[in-house]
């Protein structure tokens, strides 16, 4: 049987950007559905983007991803800030309820969020603000180190369109340090960051995300496969390794 391939980080629905420059959009889950299948990817783990609350939008995925149950993996999204005092009663309903799978954190996350999610055994997407923190490795020491048996997932190899180089050197230590720490391929632009990644990591904490459909995932999964990884590590890459995480 063939492998599966699944996208560990693509979006639907209304809201802002998450990378820059910011703009309100709505994402077309028909645009991200031709452009994966066109791409050989089975399914699709998605999230809404950027929004000032998201007990609707995440409401909105759940039922996008009802319809579409042999395509699409729902996560919620919650802003630890601005949603304190609320994030394990909505996380408890979002995940046993709606059936959404993880969560991703809009801001750093609070002890509430990550309380929730080592509850419920669900991976947490995180990116650091590189404005506010200079690069991902002080973002993450702390948390990494106190929710062991949490599994973060740090996208864009720990830099978006690889702006600030350097961070990608961090996130490849980060993974190196914290057994629960992955990473995310997508929008990597200097690809010898994804091909030193690709070397000194372990194809067990690398996962493949395209960031669809901001970023195209025909372009995402053809950059992946110019690796040229073993098969076995490969799968593990492209699908493996997020069924596992998901408990699937």
């Amino acid at each position: 049987m063939k492998p599966l391939v699944i996208d560990s980080e693509a979006q639907i629905g209304v809201g802002e950007t998450w990378g820059s420059p910011p703009r309100w959009l709505d994402y077309n889950v028909e645009t991200l559905l031709g452009r994966s299948a066109e791409a050989g990817i089975d399914r699709s783990c998605v999230m809404a983007p950027r929004n000032p609350l998201y007990d609707l939008p995440n409401k909105q995925v759940a039922k996008v991803c009802e319809k579409y149950s042999g395509r699409l993996i729902g996560f919620a999204v919650h802003n630890p800030q601005l949603e304190s005092g609320h994030l394990r009663q909505l996380l408890l309903a979002e995940v046993k309820s709606l059936g959404l799978k993880g969560v991703r954190s809009d801001g750093h996350p609070s002890r509430e969020l990550l309380d929730a999610a080592a509850e419920l055994n669900i991976p947490v997407i995180y990116y650091p603000d590189l404005e506010e923190y200079p690069g991902p490795a002080r973002a993450y020491y702390m948390i990494a180190t106190a929710y062991p048996s949490v599994n973060f997932i740090l996208p864009h190899l720990g830099a978006y369109r690889s702006w600030q180089w350097w961070a990608h050197y961090e996130a490849i230590d980060l993974v190196k340090r914290f057994p629960n720490v992955y990473v995310g391929t997508s929008s990597v632009i200097s690809r010898k960051y994804l091909e030193m990644a690709a070397r000194e990591l372990p194809p067990e904490r690398i996962l493949f995300g395209s960031f669809a459909p901001e970023l195209d995932p025909r372009v995402e999964i053809f950059s992946l496969k110019l690796l040229k990884l073993p098969k076995p590590s490969e799968a593990l890459v492209l699908g493996g390794n997020i069924q596992r995480l998901l408990g699937q």
